[in-house]
């Protein structure tokens, strides 16, 4: 289940939020997509040549997260599976080993990627043993690194030091060589249409949860070095970042959004929500959050058109149905 962190007062929204110093507003703008009897309307993509399903905080929840493999195979194969962080409750080597028997169970992608989240470090060890046992089970290189799915760039972020408060924010430090070698990815691929970026933890007014009048405020501190990460991303308008932790519904139009960047590229980049296997949550009315009834599981499949277009499908794993469709 989500860890219920006791997070301090809530801080007023800060100025990058609304207004910066300049009085140039910086702005959030939900893209929502077609609903799912639009998008069937619409047309399937356009022969998709390269195909993702992108989920996140499984958290323990081994039924839905094998339901969801099952759900995602039901209509056809993809290039790999994604697992945007939280990919265990508490970090131990026995729960990855439960999550890895449950994966081998169920049909899934020959190629498993994986995203670094808090939930990796909820235990004693230390840090440095935490990371290794993330790395050991999943394969992945370090928390951050890039591959390819196709003609399509995928970079993954996480932290390189633990949580400064332990289980409450900020969760995140990328430091200046991770944040270094993403100034250097993203110009390297400038000229690619697209450039995905996975990352476990969610960036400040971007999607559900964290923006509009019923955000739950504490999710404006996931990262240490949050200025330094927008500078970064502001200025690359092909990037298209996905971010877990929050857990809100995959229906609301918020769920995927473009966000501007002071001093970045005018057009934006697009931010969208990886939705949750484990327990649905949504805003309380008191500017923090509450669960829904945990009969909710959704993730996403990210399609790559023969036509060079981008589309990322919200799905409902419980029902087996299309939520929304976004041609980014």
């Amino acid at each position: 289940m989500k860890t219920p962190p006791t997070f301090p007062e809530a801080k007023p929204p800060s100025r990058r939020t609304f207004l910066t110093a300049s009085g140039i507003a910086l702005a959030t703008i939900p893209l929502g997509g077609l609903i799912a009897a639009e998008a069937r309307a619409a047309g399937r993509v356009k022969a998709p040549v390269t195909a993702l399903d992108v989920i996140s905080d499984i958290q323990g929840d081994l039924a839905d997260f094998g339901n969801a493999l099952d759900d995602l195979n039901s209509f056809g194969g993809s290039d790999a599976l994604v697992i945007a962080g939280d990919l265990v409750a508490q970090g131990t080597a026995q729960q990855y080993d439960d999550l890895y028997a449950t994966l081998a169970d169920h049909p899934h992608p020959e190629r498993v990627l994986a995203a670094l989240g808090n939930h990796e470090q909820y235990n004693a060890d230390p840090f440095d043993t935490q990371v290794k046992r993330f790395l050991d089970y999943t394969g992945m290189p370090d928390v951050y690194s890039q591959t390819t799915a196709g003609d399509l760039p995928l970079l993954f972020i996480g932290t390189t030091a633990p949580a400064v408060n332990g289980t409450n924010p900020p969760f995140v430090t990328l430091g200046s060589s991770q944040l270094s070698w993403l100034d250097g990815a993203l110009k390297s691929h400038a000229d690619k249409p697209y450039v995905l970026i996975f990352s476990h933890h969610v960036l400040p007014g971007s999607v559900s949860g964290t923006t509009g009048p019923d955000a739950a405020r504490f999710y404006d501190q996931d990262f240490v070095d949050e200025a330094d990460l927008l500078t970064i991303l502001g200025a690359h308008p092909n990037v298209v970042f996905f971010s877990g932790h929050t857990h809100w519904d995959l229906n609301r139009s918020d769920w995927a959004a473009k966000k501007i960047v002071e001093g970045g590229d005018p057009k934006g980049f697009t931010v969208v929500n990886t939705g949750f296997i484990q327990t649905m949550y949504g805003p309380d009315g008191n500017g923090g959050e509450k669960p829904g009834s945990g009969a909710e599981s959704q993730g996403l499949r990210v399609l790559l058109g023969s036509d060079g277009k981008l589309t990322v499908e919200s799905r409902d794993f419980k029902a087996n149905k299309l939520i929304r469709s976004l041609a980014v």
